[in-house]
């Protein structure tokens, strides 16, 4: 299965030095989860310091972090944001190099629209184990294609690339629920773990334009 990175977007570079196209942190998302806004992103710098989530009701000014990943050289990471003030919150990516340089993205307010590019997608009927499936998962249990746990620990969803209209609910093991994701816009993206409260299996449900596309569950590790 190919990944599909996003295109890069960055609001200023401050430091001594520029850096090339390549180096520039790429694109970061911001998704409203129920209550909860997540905010992730994939970088392809070299070394970094220090990475952190910031937040303002101004689109401009008076940022103030709410979060940081415990390792800013992963490539893929997020952090979620549990009790936003309102929905119109602005978020950025403030990422620290080394030698006090530093890149920030542009602000985003959470997105929660559909869009997409017409292309025949596959329907999973056999649950297909993605790439990454790897020993912290019981004997004999195959991953969805569609949402899997990464070997980092985050439950990674990559929806196909086409213009239907995507919403997916979780569920506890017992099918109780857990959250809900409504007009998914971003195909490929990651959950930041605090959503999900125990080790176990999860259960969920994944629609395209309002019909079941797949009933299946993930599996926690108890050092989720």
């Amino acid at each position: 299965m190919k990944k599909i990175v996003l295109l890069l977007l960055i609001g200023s570079v401050i430091g001594n030095d520029s850096f090339g196209q390549e180096d520039l942190p790429k694109d970061f998302s911001v998704l409203k989860v129920g209550k909860r806004v997540v905010v992730s992103w994939t970088h392809n710098f070299p070394s970094v310091k220090m990475i952190s989530v910031q937040r303002s009701y101004d689109s401009s000014r008076y940022f103030q972090s709410i979060g940081a990943p415990p390792d800013p050289n992963l490539k893929d990471n997020g952090v979620s944001d549990p009790n936003p003030p309102n929905d119109s919150m602005y978020y950025r990516v403030y990422v620290l190099l080394e030698g006090s340089r530093y890149v920030m993205t542009k602000a985003k307010r959470p997105m929660v629209d559909t869009s997409g590019v017409e292309i025949p997608a596959d329907v999973n009927t056999n649950n297909n184990p993605p790439p990454n499936t790897a020993s912290f998962l019981p004997a004999g249990f195959t991953q969805s294609r569609y949402i899997f746990m990464t070997p980092d620990r985050y439950i990674r969803v990559e929806l196909p690339m086409d213009s239907r209209k995507y919403d997916i609910k979780f569920f506890t093991e017992s099918y109780q629920p857990l959250f809900e994701l409504k007009g998914v816009k971003e195909k490929r993206f990651k959950l930041d773990r605090s959503y999900f409260y125990k080790a176990g299996y999860v259960n969920f449900e994944l629609y395209a334009d309002g019909k079941i596309l797949e009933k299946y569950k993930l599996f926690l590790p108890k050092d989720f």
